[in-house]
């Protein structure tokens, strides 16, 4: 019966320990977002948030035109779109070549863009697609 007891607290103060690891490694993570603590990192961290407190017009006004790099294309969205960076603000373009046809988009990609509008937090800009470079 000893034994049993003896077990059973021991089974107990086991499950309390992993517990109490699982909340502290996500405390840690927490506190870091998840991502590796490096000095590369801490830099992209802090230029996201200077970027975040910037008006978008600093990185491309509306109405201009720009060259953008494509990095995600999104055929699966509708409508499809593709997503690239204007001065280190982000910039997602419909109106794009038909993404079924042979002329679609492609990663790597160098295009020719118009910004329409930009997202309501003011951190994301929408631009339309006007050829290829």
């Amino acid at each position: 019966m000893l034994e049993s007891t003896l077990l059973d607290v021991t089974a107990v103060g086991a499950l309390a320990a992993l517990v109490a690891l699982f909340v502290l490694v996500r405390f840690v993570r927490g506190r870091r977002g998840g991502r590796p603590n490096t000095d590369a990192q801490r830099e992209r961290d802090r230029a996201h948030r200077e970027a975040q407190k910037r008006a978008p017009e600093e990185a491309a006004r509306k109405g201009e035109q720009y060259e953008l790099v494509v990095v995600e294309t999104q055929y699966d969205r509708v409508p499809p779109e593709v997503r690239g960076t204007i001065n280190g603000l982000q910039t997602f373009v419909r109106e794009i070549p038909d993404p079924d046809g042979s002329d679609a988009l492609a990663v790597g990609e160098t295009i020719s863009v118009q910004v329409t509008d930009y997202g309501p937090k003011g951190t994301t800009a929408q631009a339309r697609f006007l050829e290829r470079c």
